[in-house]
């Protein structure tokens, strides 16, 4: 993580009176929600145009100041008080103009673990996530608490790690000011309450940031869990595991200067039953909500392997005929988006025409997986202004910036793969490869050079790939990473489903205005579209990795979906074997999902058009670009 202090682009959204204004609108409804306005949100409503505007020159000439907190107590079920520290509306709204402007920064740091105060993610999803953990054989939960989370959570250290991702000495000022206010007492005294105020928009995230630790020490530790705010769940194989995971959450804790609740910690199983966020949970119930979790598409990709087939078009309908002119498959073509070949698949030129014309992707492979090209349909629109720029950023420092933060964002994918999919028995592997991965992303800041960025990512591949294939059931596991040819088919299955992402990669690019040949850190190299190779960076362990371990994990792609290549050494995909991760990988680029990115919501598959398009903003116009958050 840097430590300069070097304007972050975050500042101008966090003054931008649009930015504000959007703030102030967001607490207006929330605050409004019981049909009753607070005294401050009224009084702040009568003037707000005015207000706002002040509140953007304040923030711009460094003059803003925050108010004092007003301390509130809220009777609890038990007969106890929660205690509330909350700001000035005016300190409300800037706060959460922050939270908004730095969260897609920070989030994609947040792992996996945490499902509160994140967008798009909320109680449904760690109820869904709790019941596949049960669904995969881990049969005892350790359930516990952290013990006065806000009140503990050391304020000073946590906006360090926010600096460290955002660094701006303005903003880094300015939040300093919100840590260090004071609130007046029951007494009437005037002191500053511990931890972070309960009642500030930002507080929620500097505990997030703060538990990051707890959540990577179980992880790491080979446990499962899924965490709410402050409520902890830990999944584990038996109930020993399960005590154990307390051992390591309570030290855990301990580091940061917290604590679990000793009275809230106990260890039970699924077949006794429990309780967690509301939802009752059992041997089968709830169901695991999230395999259904899917948006089908009125127009869906149509994949053709079978060898020496034909694919054509004839009366509205695509056909796909065998070489003695037996028909396999008919559906019309008002519903294919895609076509996308393997091997020695022919296309009528009625197709083509056809495909051209209605703006449907022809994508042609080899049978072993690689990629060899696409035709696309011309726009028409000129593209040459667009592509000067494009060339004009290779070799430049935005070049450099767009490889060190696409880099973070495949390593930190990478590093929750080892983390979400890693159990008990593969800590000896995960550990040393987590641990030298962390070290390595340390050093990618100071990164001067595109081939030194691509360096760190090698040297990580290499230590993610010895983990990742220890994750894989017996007989599928591999040591490292084997390519043309794959070696194994939990390889060939990896190299033919990136071969199919590129694909779509490439798509998403033209569809962007973008060259993909013309990479950014990828060296051009003949026709391969190197661009396209850079955007798939990040898609790469947050789609093909994950998809290739579940299948394999469920049993569903087998040692028998491969076979051993003619030609020479190499494994391929069976018939049977291809059908079941192109089914599994459909249903992952199918999957909805919110939060990931800001302001943006959808399939997976628009994720990765959305980032193409974020990729063309931050190459023509110096935007800066971020990863997904994983989800």
């Amino acid at each position: 993580m840097s430590t300069t202090v070097e304007a972050h682009p975050v500042w101008e959204t966090v003054c931008s009176v649009k930015q504000l204004t959007r703030s102030w609108r967001t607490l207006l409804a929330r605050d409004g929600q019981d049909g009753d306005l607070s005294y401050g949100t009224e009084n702040f409503q009568k003037g707000a145009e005015h207000r706002l505007n002040e509140l953007h020159h304040q923030l711009a000439d460094g003059t803003y100041m925050p108010g004092n907190l007003t301390e509130v107590h809220i009777p609890k079920q038990d007969g106890g008080e929660r205690t509330l520290h909350i700001p000035p509306v005016r300190d409300r709204i800037v706060a959460r103009s922050v939270l908004t402007a730095v969260t897609p920064f920070v989030d994609p740091h947040l792992g996996c673990a945490s499902y509160a105060y994140r967008p798009g993610l909320g109680v449904a999803d760690a109820v869904a996530e709790l019941a596949r953990l049960r669904d995969e054989g881990l049969p005892w939960v350790l359930r516990t608490d952290v013990d006065d989370c806000f009140p503990n959570v050391r304020g000073e250290r946590a906006l360090r790690k926010l600096f460290a991702l955002v660094p701006d000495s303005r903003l880094n000022e300015l939040l300093g000011q919100f840590i260090g206010r004071t609130t007046r007492t029951k007494t009437g005294r005037q002191v500053r309450p511990p931890g972070v105020p309960q009642g500030c928009p930002l507080s929620p995230l500097l505990s997030n940031i703060e538990l990051l630790h707890l959540d990577q020490e179980i992880q790491d530790a080979g446990f499962a869990v899924v965490r709410y705010a402050d409520d902890i769940t830990v999944a584990a194989p038996s109930r020993e595991d399960a005590w154990e995971a307390a051992r390591v959450a309570a030290q855990a804790a301990e580091d940061v200067g917290m604590s679990t609740g000793a009275d809230k910690t106990h260890v039970t199983s699924f077949e006794d039953g429990f309780t967690f966020l509301g939802e009752d949970f059992g041997p089968r119930y709830p169901v695991a909500a999230d395999v259904a979790r899917v948006e089908e598409p009125r127009r869906k990709i149509l994949y053709v392997g079978l060898q020496g087939s034909r694919t054509s078009i004839r009366g509205g309908r695509i056909l796909v005929e065998t070489r003695h002119d037996q028909k396999v498959l008919d559906v019309p073509s008002s519903l294919v988006s895609r076509v996308v070949t393997f091997g020695s698949v022919g296309v009528s030129a009625g197709l083509r025409a056809f495909a051209m014309f209605n703006g449907v992707d022809l994508v042609f492979a080899s049978r072993r997986g690689n990629y060899q090209g696409q035709a696309i349909a011309g726009n028409g629109r000129r593209r040459v202004d667009r592509l000067r720029a494009q060339l004009d950023a290779q070799g430049t420092p935005v070049a450099r910036e767009l490889a060190r933060a696409v880099v973070q964002a495949k390593v930190l994918k990478q590093l929750v793969v080892l983390r979400r999919f890693g159990r008990r028995d593969h800590t000896e592997n995960t550990q040393d490869s987590v641990h030298s991965m962390k070290q390595l992303l340390v050093m990618l800041p100071d990164a001067s050079t595109v081939e030194e960025v691509m360096g760190i990512e090698g040297a990580c591949a290499a230590a993610y790939f010895r983990a990742y294939g220890s994750l894989f059931p017996e007989g599928l596991q591999f040591t490292h990473r084997t390519r043309r040819p794959p070696l194994d088919v939990t390889n060939a299955a990896m190299s033919f489903l990136y071969t199919v992402l590129l694909g779509e990669c490439v798509t998403a690019l033209v569809a962007a205005g973008l060259e993909p040949c013309a990479g950014m850190f990828h060296a051009d190299h003949g026709t391969r579209p190197s661009l396209a190779l850079d955007l798939m960076e990040e898609f790469r362990p947050l789609i093909v990795d994950q998809v290739v371990l579940t299948v394999c994990r469920s049993r569903i792609l087998l040692p028998h979906h491969g076979r051993a290549e003619e030609s020479g050494p190499g494994v391929l995909l069976t018939r049977a074997g291809r059908e079941k991760v192109l089914d599994a990988y459909e249903r992952r680029m199918l999957q909805p999902t919110a939060g990931a990115l800001a302001d943006f919501s959808g399939t997976i598959r628009r994720h990765l058009y959305r980032q193409a398009q974020r990729l063309g903003a931050t190459i023509w116009h110096g935007t800066p670009w971020t990863g997904l958050a994983w989800r």
